[in-house]
């Protein structure tokens, strides 16, 4: 492509709606997560030893529902940015089978509870887990995502991130049990999901549960099953750290080392979210413009680009802060051993952010399990070195294993959409 048409493509983009979209769905999560980073280090300082076991709760839901997504967003997100499935019906045969999958796992959960032996703080501390489980898995981002709606999403995610920060800020005091954050932002996104959803169906006209539609969803599972392999693969990359490191890494010859790193979880989970939001609405730009535009690969180069350079920026920054930093914002010692890697945290997740920018367009030419072939060695590999780094250098080796499983996946997913460019090149010429 000559400098031309990469120069009219970015006057584009400044001009246009991408920009637009994007400046107003991130300067809310901007704002929302700052706000939500004061709430955050306020638990941390509240829970104080039981930090871990909370974001050990809160990894595990997230997991589970990750797992139990079969690809269903990303593939209804594609139909509805193509127009290639009507919304009315849709809409209500992915709620309702999200219902039914959310709500019998949820009941299950609670009857394995029952017949646990866990004490009465950890029940508290699971049920608080299961209430967050069913509140993401009926989430309705996928629904603004695809109608290309997402900065009235990103405020509505954003008022309910301050509340929550401001409940924290305001109720919790030093000594709380394991769990009692969990339960006000379950609580608190269970109230805004169903506010959402009554809106969606009165705005939109439609009936949620329709139990007519759902036999058609099996084709869709079907075709969202290499996404669903994929977001299994990757959410296995970013939370397995979390979940293993206060069992392979030893107290005694790494102490506190799980709740430092809980902290800077809780830290990589705010700038997750912000960033997540500026990928949904660059996703449901990249199949539009595999339909209507010409110079998509540029396009996606362009916007590739500006991510891992903005990544690099905020990572000097951050590398240069952390010093005097965390110790304003977090003063107990057990948390200080993080500090020195927040900006590979950090950079870790814009890398994330490029690769979804890159997988969505293999998604994009229909090349989904291509995107299941780059995930897999890197996660394979980190997790296979978990085993036998982390014993032996606790909370140094998770932080650098994620973020090399960050860049392989990158690296992988850089060389894939090349491939797809000569491949369509060819095709074209």
């Amino acid at each position: 492509m000559n400098k031309g048409n990469t120069k009219s493509i970015i006057q584009s983009f400044v001009g246009g709606r991408l920009l637009k979209d994007l400046g107003s769905t991130l300067s809310l999560q901007i704002v929302a997560r700052l706000i939500q980073l004061i709430g955050v280090f306020h638990v941390t300082r509240c829970l104080d030893s039981n930090n871990g076991e909370s974001n050990q709760a809160l990894a595990a839901a997230q997991y589970l529902q990750f797992i139990l997504t079969f690809g269903l967003d990303i593939v209804a997100v594609r139909h509805l940015a193509a127009k290639s499935v009507s919304f009315n019906e849709l809409v209500p045969s992915v709620f309702t089978l999200r219902l039914l999958i959310y709500g019998a796992t949820s009941i299950f959960w609670c009857m394995g509870l029952f017949l646990s032996n866990l004490s009465a703080d950890q029940n508290q501390l699971w049920l608080a887990s299961i209430l967050n489980f069913m509140a993401l898995g009926m989430n309705f981002q996928w629904v603004f995502q695809g109608m290309q709606r997402m900065p009235k999403f990103s405020l509505i995610q954003a008022l309910t991130s301050i509340c929550i920060a401001g409940y924290f800020l305001i109720f919790f005091k030093p000594g709380i049990s394991a769990g009692s954050d969990l339960w006000v932002m379950g609580t608190l996104q269970s109230m805004v999901t169903i506010g959402a959803w009554i809106y969606l169906k009165r705005s939109s006209n439609i009936k949620l549960i329709n139990f007519n539609l759902i036999r058609q969803l099996f084709g869709f599972i079907l075709e969202g099953m290499p996404n669903w392999v994929f977001g299994l693969l990757y959410n296995t990359l970013i939370t397995f750290g979390m979940l293993s490191i206060g069992k392979l890494a030893s107290a005694q010859k790494f102490p506190n080392h799980d709740d430092a790193y809980g902290t800077l979880a809780r830290v990589a989970m705010a700038t997750q979210f912000i960033l997540a939001f500026g990928g949904s609405v660059i996703y449901t730009r990249i199949v539009v413009w595999r339909h209507e535009r010409d110079n998509f690969f540029l396009r996606v180069n362009l916007v590739c680009f500006g991510v891992v350079l903005l990544g690099i920026l905020c990572c000097s920054s951050f590398h240069f802060m952390h010093s005097w930093l965390f110790p304003l914002l977090l003063p107990n010692p057990i948390y200080q051993p993080g500090a020195p890697y927040l900006s590979l945290i950090i950079f870790g997740r814009f890398l994330g952010l490029a690769s979804g920018i890159l997988v969505w367009s293999l998604l994009a030419y229909r090349k989904d399990w291509d995107a299941v072939k780059c995930a897999l060695l890197p996660v394979l590999v980190t997790v296979g070195l978990h085993f036998y780094w982390v014993p032996l250098h606790g909370l140094k080796a998770v932080v650098y294993l994620y973020f090399c499983g960050e860049l392989m996946l990158f690296s992988f997913c850089l060389v894939a959409f090349m491939y797809l460019k000569r491949e369509v090149t060819l095709k074209t010429s």
